[in-house]
């Protein structure tokens, strides 16, 4: 997955004490990278004390930490490891970097659809909303969550109206709050939805996401909309 790029030259000595800040906030995620399911005695380091440690360089800082929290998703995708410390890795990235906005949306997809944590996934959508009030991609992201993962289409149509009004928010966010208000049927759009998503973004990850759930809605629809196991 591409990572955010910034064009700021560092002093060298300057990049490795922040390289040497970030580092130590992933040391320990590492050394569990390959003992898998693993969920207690969990630490990373706060925001605050990586906003101390970067001398000031919180977006540099926030770069590689998100470049480590790629590694570690594509490592579960390998099957190398569970998602213990995928949510703390998102929000130490976002207290660095509160206006970097592809870590709010992709986290809380993880969290609510490979984790099924759906609060904590909105939850982390609104710390974006919280920091960044006038984007129209974080309140879109919690309609869509609130359509294709929980049913609710009223909560959905809510969202998708907001995100409507949002500085360059494009037609999609009408055209969706509109369908979602006149009650489409549920799988047929949220098919709609993913296939938006995965020939919208840009993100590897992102994609093979939106692919991945796609499959799945469609196996449902194959048979007629039966209730099913899998978690869509």
């Amino acid at each position: 997955m591409p990572v955010k790029a910034r064009r700021i030259v560092l002093p060298a000595v300057v990049f490795v004490v922040v390289l040497a800040g970030a580092v130590a906030a992933t040391v320990h995620v590492k050394r569990y990278t390959y003992r898998p399911y693993l969920y207690d005695n969990l630490y990373l380091p706060s925001g605050k004390f990586m906003e101390q440690v970067s001398l000031g360089y919180n977006q540099i800082t926030a770069d590689i930490i998100w470049s480590q929290a790629v590694q570690y998703y594509g490592g579960y995708r390998k099957g190398d490891h569970d998602l213990a410390y995928f949510e703390g890795l998102i929000h130490l990235v976002t207290d660095l970097d509160p206006h970097f906005i592809f870590p709010y949306r992709f986290g809380a997809l993880v969290l609510s659809q490979d984790m099924e944590a759906f609060d904590r996934g909105i939850a982390v959508l609104r710390k974006g909303m919280h920091h960044n009030p006038t984007n129209w991609e974080l309140p879109f992201a919690i309609g869509f969550l609130y359509f294709v993962d929980v049913g609710n289409p009223d909560m959905a149509a809510r969202y998708f109206d907001l995100a409507s009004r949002m500085p360059g928010a494009p037609d999609l966010a009408r055209r969706f709050a509109a369908f979602v208000y006149l009650r489409a049927g549920h799988n047929e759009m949220s098919i709609r939805m993913w296939e938006v998503l995965r020939e919208t973004t840009d993100e590897p990850y992102m994609k093979e996401l939106a692919e991945r759930y796609l499959e799945k809605l469609k196996r449902r629809s194959a048979r007629g909309g039966e209730a099913s196991d899998e978690r869509i």
